[in-house]
This record gives structure tokens, C-alpha cells and sequence, in this order.
């Protein structure tokens, strides 16, 4: 995959490789692929917990794959302003991303 997007990067402004939820193969190999990174994050509490563990594998394959791996930011989805909770998750994501989150 890197040498795929290697190959046409001059062509393009932007590469989006859209990965599944699961840290599974294709998500190493599309980190190892970029340069940086866009995470999406439902606004509920158990993402949280996912995101935890996407940071940690974020952190796996900047040190030993690909040390120019940067997040680029973080949307926030699914949003439903009715609920108290979905605001709580986009807080405690602005304070740990700061001006990172769209």
C-alpha cells in the first residue's frame, strides 16, 4: 500500500484510505501507507475507549514503521445535542486534542 500511494502522490492533494473500525492488518498497513491521520470519533463513551487504543497503535507505528505518522485531527460524528453525555465526549476529547478536533 505505501508504494501504491508512493507512486501517485504528486497527482493527488489529498489520499484518503478509509480503514475499518478494527485495528486489524489494513489499519497497520494504512498508517504505515500515510503520513498522517484523521480519526473520527462517534460521540459516545465507549469510543473513548477505543480511541484509547488506536493512540497506543498510532504510537506502535510512528516508533517502529513509520516515524512521520502525525494525527491531523479528529471529527466528531453522530452527534446529538439532546444527549448530555455526547457534549461530555467532545470535551474530554478538546482537552486531550485541543485545536485538533473539527
Amino acid at each position: 500500500l505505501k508504494e501504491a500511494v508512493n507512486k501517485i502522490e504528486k497527482d493527488y492533494d489529498f489520499i484518503l484510505i478509509d480503514c475499518p473500525p478494527a485495528l486489524g492488518l489494513l489499519t497497520i498497513n494504512a498508517l504505515t501507507a500515510t503520513k498522517e491521520v484523521i480519526i473520527p470519533i462517534q460521540c459516545e463513551y465507549y469510543a473513548l475507549e477505543g480511541l484509547g487504543q488506536l493512540l497506543s497503535t498510532i504510537n506502535l507505528v510512528k516508533k517502529n514503521l513509520n516515524d512521520k505518522l502525525k494525527i491531523k485531527g479528529v471529527i466528531m460524528t453522530m452527534y446529538d445535542p439532546r444527549i448530555k453525555l455526547a457534549g461530555q465526549v467532545i470535551e474530554e476529547v478538546k482537552n486531550y486534542f485541543s485545536e485538533k478536533v473539527y
